[in-house]
């Protein structure tokens, strides 16, 4: 029975490992695309704005107060408009990753966390997938030698 079982696993982790490729680059022709230019650090959020979808917008908007410390663009606050919710997290005290392109005055865009982290748990499933290819493989050899 088992023997029967272990190219079928084989087989399914392959075909899960090849979706999973294929699912990864277009995560990461998201991400290149997603990435603001500047470097990444970290900011505090001092006020968050949300406001509630009217007749007028018809889309929650609002604004974000950051307080900025970087080495290169020294220390600041900037004013963003609310990232959208599948970009990243926002609460009044956190810390949020924020691109920072060095100026007068400083340029801040919200780094994609959210995406990153996604790409991050597709890559290790990819990983997994392929371990037990390889495992039920290997395993697969061994059975049909003896």
């Amino acid at each position: 029975m088992i023997r029967r079982a272990l190219p079928l696993v084989t087989g399914a982790a392959l075909t899960a490992a090849l979706v999973l490729c294929l699912v990864a680059i277009v995560q990461s022709l998201q991400l290149h695309r997603l990435r603001p230019p500047g470097h990444r650090t970290e900011a505090v959020v001092l006020i968050t704005d949300l406001r509630e979808p009217s007749r007028e917008t018809p889309w929650p908007r609002g604004e974000v107060r950051l307080f900025v410390s970087d080495s290169e663009a020294g220390t600041f606050t900037a004013s963003l408009d609310h990232p959208p919710a599948s970009l990243t997290t926002l609460w009044a005290g956190g810390t949020v990753a924020v691109a920072v392109l060095p100026g007068d005055p400083p340029q801040v865009a919200f780094w994609p966390v959210i995406p990153e982290a996604r790409r991050r748990v597709t890559l290790i499933a990819l990983a997994l997938a392929l371990g037990l290819a390889a495992v039920s493989g290997l395993a697969d050899r061994l059975m049909r030698s003896r």
